[in-house]
């Protein structure tokens, strides 16, 4: 079971950093989820909300030279890449939802990423995840990048299964409070679409999640489920 920092190492370091990317994959995480969105510029930066503070202006509507000015702790996506290294992997999660401040019905965020991966060797180190299936639609139509549906704990996660088959997407990211009571089912009813599961945090619930066939998890601590899970076959 694949083992991602939730936005780094974000229980040792802030979250959505360099710093925090790098500190998941020296503490032994596969790899790193984190959030994606676009300056007014068109600069990929990478934050989980659309602005850093509730009083602030959101980043679409600021150049990436002043993004870095007054938030210099907000990385770029290639910043993100360099930061978990050769071999480590990222999820990335394009936000474009409807209500915040960078919505775009064009998906023109969802065109970029995928622009960015086609033009890097990226191997089999990324996978693309939205709440968005319009904005993944984006992404596919630029690189033939692995796609994941972000599910929110009140779908359905059998339903949400069968349209991320009809859809060709290699993963669905769903909630852990939606996947803990019937993960065994659902893991067999996703079939060869890769089961992620977020944000797990108990090695109690990460050992049935593994025990199930889970692909992968989302942590805040990756060392502690590092620890619990190691030596399992």
């Amino acid at each position: 079971m694949l083992i991602y920092g939730h936005r780094g190492a974000s229980a040792y370091a802030r979250q959505n950093t360099v710093e925090a990317y790098a500190l998941a994959i020296a503490q032994g995480a596969d790899g790193v989820e984190l959030d994606v969105r676009r300056s007014r510029d068109g600069a990929l930066i990478i934050h989980h909300d659309d602005r850093p503070s509730p009083d602030a202006t959101p980043f679409v509507r600021l150049d990436f030279r002043e993004i870095r000015s007054t938030t210099p702790w907000v990385p770029t996506l290639d910043e993100a890449w360099e930061a978990v290294g050769p071999e480590g992997r990222l999820n990335i999660e394009i936000k474009n939802t409807p209500g915040q401040a960078d919505y775009d019905p064009t998906h023109r965020v969802g065109e970029a990423v995928g622009r960015w991966i086609a033009s890097r060797d990226t191997g089999d180190r990324i996978l693309v995840s939205s709440l968005n299936a319009h904005t993944l639609a984006a992404v596919r139509r630029n690189a033939p990048a692995p796609t994941a549906l972000v599910v929110t704990a009140w779908i359905d996660p059998l339903l949400a299964i069968r349209e991320a088959i009809a859809r060709g997407d290699a993963a669905i990211s769903l909630s852990l409070e939606a996947t803990i009571p019937d993960a065994a089912k659902i893991v067999e009813a996703a079939g060869d679409v890769d089961v992620l599961v977020w944000t797990v945090n108990d090695p109690d619930q990460a050992e049935t999640l593994a025990d199930a066939g889970v692909a992968g998890i989302f942590t805040d601590d990756p060392p502690l489920m590092i620890d619990r899970l190691s030596g399992r076959s």
